[in-house]
């Protein structure tokens, strides 16, 4: 009993003296890094030897500037101490004068240098922040990222580098794999989502680390700052597929020959579909992939474009140029279908454009965040490869790719040309429209005429109006919209528009076959069907869907709001989605005939915001109003 006792006294002792002996040291290596950010700060113009000497004991080793699609934008460099360690420097000056220093200090453990601290300035050179790796002393691995303050003391705040992965069960559904940096599995939302075996051990690996804990972190650009990008595409794929599990890989950096075994584990695991929201421009780095995704010609390989801003037919970036069959190579495009910017483009190499910009992800500290790219455009298309696949289980990859590409829309002719197959609008539900018809030319495949007995059952007097409104009323196949529905909220704007003396004589009716592209309303898809179309005005067009960042149901574009696109004055743009189409169309058509696009909070008035079912009503100033401008507009006429 003395002798544990004693033991144990001396163990505190030299815990107790170690924990001393790391607080010196770290206060040691803090005040090193404060003399070289000294340094770098009132020496940057000098070169490698001079800044060497100023840090005393140090030789300068390597020096490199930073640039960024060609633009240098700073320098790094590396000194060498007689102990072995290292300080490494680093300036950022976008504009040439300098916005940020930082200073590592690395030192060898078990005969390899690694990273121990960092300090990072403002453009004064004032330190903001440090970092600090904490590593096990078993495995000589970085198991902890530890944030520092301005003094580089500790704050308090600390991130995992590799956990281990909480237990759980799998709750089933279709095996989604995702090669990128790893995911953040320490989240409930993505680890009640991972694919596990019957012993509960996860089905992914870390092709990086060779460990079966592929943690989000990817340390290659700073191991102070590791980029998480894996937490961000898996949150927005296991979002849109609510059918997958998620089996989580890590991507191989340090030996992308490892990717045979990646995609032969896949393969081993009946894995159909693989997300490969990365790339490089080294042709080397995906010889060994190439090769092994050609082998398992069963799997769907969706792959990222790339946000380079250029085109990759000339400009190559792997994988997303491989000539395989069995893989969708995606770009980032506004909600319009326009290329956003920065996204890469090919009209042979890259497939699809999918709207991927501002989208709401899950960030790897578990918060809300906006992210836009291709890597991101990818995700959804995985998800929709995952939604196809849970209604059709024997898909492989070709029937998943052919489905996929049958809901692409073409771009109309007199828009450029960005990828091989089209625009995907809507990733979330497009497997459920029925394929896109490919090369169909617009022309009227119906016409009919609704008069007023029609619209007013038979039995209206015309004693009660003052004015006649005549509508002509254009509406596409492949939507929601037909003659019974048109019919049915016509009769009911009708019956609306007579409280202000408003008669409608007839409605002329037009249905429309054309270019997928046209169901749907953006400004200039508007005007090029207008432009092709000689119907009498007002026209109301109804069509499946907006494609406008700020979409409504309805938009009515009449004299005042049209200065800029004149060709569409006196129109109206309906959607499928909108509720109370007859109040909807009554609510539009007073904008047209008023000239405004000004909204009331009058109870249970017609030009509320909401078109709801009770709000019918109109005040007798709007009604004089409408009749007063839609005349002057000559879209209304007395009646004689």
């Amino acid at each position: 009993m003395i002798i544990t006792r004693t033991l144990q006294l001396a163990l505190a002792t030299v815990s107790a003296l170690i924990i001393v002996m790391a607080q010196a040291n770290d206060v040691g290596i803090a005040a090193l890094l404060r003399s070289a950010i000294d340094v770098a700060c009132t020496s940057s113009q000098s070169d490698l030897a001079q800044m060497a000497n100023r840090l005393g004991n140090a030789n300068g080793v390597e020096e490199k500037l930073i640039k960024v699609r060609g633009v240098t934008i700073g320098w790094q460099r590396r000194f060498t101490r007689a102990d072995g360690s290292e300080i490494r420097l680093q300036a950022v000056a976008p504009t040439g004068r300098p916005q940020r220093f930082s200073a590592e200090y690395w030192t060898p453990i078990a005969g390899v240098i690694r990273p121990i601290m960092t300090a990072v300035t403002d453009a004064e050179c004032a330190i903001q922040l440090g970092r600090r790796l904490l590593y096990d002393d078993t495995t000589d691995a970085a198991i902890t990222l530890e944030h520092l303050d301005a003094t580089l003391v500790p704050t308090g705040i600390t991130e995992p580098l590799n956990p281990a992965i909480p237990p759980g069960d799998d709750e089933g559904g279709v095996l989604v794999a995702m090669v990128d940096a790893g995911v953040n599995y320490l989240l409930p939302a993505i680890a009640q989502r991972l694919a596990r075996a019957g012993d509960g051990t996860i089905l992914g690996y870390d092709y990086w680390d060779l460990d079966h804990r592929p943690f989000d972190a990817n340390p290659a650009r700073s191991p102070f700052f590791p980029q998480r990008h894996g937490t961000r595409t898996a949150s927005l794929l296991l979002r849109e597929a609510p059918q997958a599990r998620l089996v989580p890989y890590r991507y191989p950096r340090p030996d992308m020959r490892r990717m045979t075994d990646l995609v032969r584990d896949a393969a081993t695991k009946g894995i159909s579909i693989v997300n490969l929201s990365l790339g490089s421009n080294k042709k080397d780095d995906w010889e060994a992939f190439a090769q092994v995704a050609k082998e398992y010609s069963e799997i769907l390989f969706v792959v990222s474009a790339g946000n380079n801003g250029r085109d990759i037919d000339a400009r190559p970036v792997y994988p997303a140029v491989l000539p395989l069959d069995n893989i969708i190579t995606v770009t980032s495009s506004e909600i319009d279908g326009q290329l956003a910017p920065g996204s890469n483009h090919g009209q042979t190499s890259v497939d699809l454009l999918v709207p991927a910009e501002r989208l709401s992800v899950t960030s790897f500290e578990g918060h809300s965040m906006r992210v836009s790219g291709s890597s991101y455009a990818a995700a959804r298309i995985s998800a929709m490869a995952a939604r196809l696949l849970a209604k059709n289980p024997t898909w492989r990859a070709p029937e998943l790719k052919t489905a996929i590409l049958a809901r692409a829309i073409r771009p109309i002719s007199n828009h450029k040309i960005y990828v091989a197959q089209g625009f995907i609008p809507d990733p979330q539900t497009a497997e459920q429209r029925s394929p896109v018809p490919r090369d169909v030319e617009l022309k009227e495949i119906d016409s009919r005429e609704l008069t007023a007995t029609n619209l007013y059952n038979g039995h209206q007097s015309k004693d009660i109006f003052t004015h006649e409104l005549i509508l002509t009323l254009v509406y596409f196949e492949r939507t929601s919209w037909d003659f019974v529905r048109l019919e049915h909220a016509l009769k009911h704007a009708a019956k609306i528009l007579r409280q202000c003396s408003i008669y409608m004589p007839r409605a002329d009716l037009h249905m429309l076959r054309g270019p997928e592209m046209f169901l749907y309303f953006t400004e200039s898809n508007a005007k090029q069907l207008a432009s092709r179309l000689s119907f009498r005005r007002p026209t109301i067009y109804f069509v499946r869907d907006s494609l406008k960042a700020d979409a409504y149901e309805a938009e009515a574009i009449a004299r005042g709001n049209s200065a800029t696109r004149p060709i569409l004055t006196n129109t109206v743009w309906m959607t499928e989605g909108i509720s109370n189409a007859g109040i909807g169309l009554a609510h539009e058509i007073v904008h047209l005939l008023m000239d405004s696009g000004e909204h009331v909070d009058f109870p249970q008035n017609v030009m509320r915001a909401d078109t709801s079912p009770e709000n019918i009503r109109f005040t007798d100033t709007q009604c004089e109003t409408m009749r007063r401008v839609g005349m002057e507009g000559e879209l209304l006429k007395p009646l004689s």
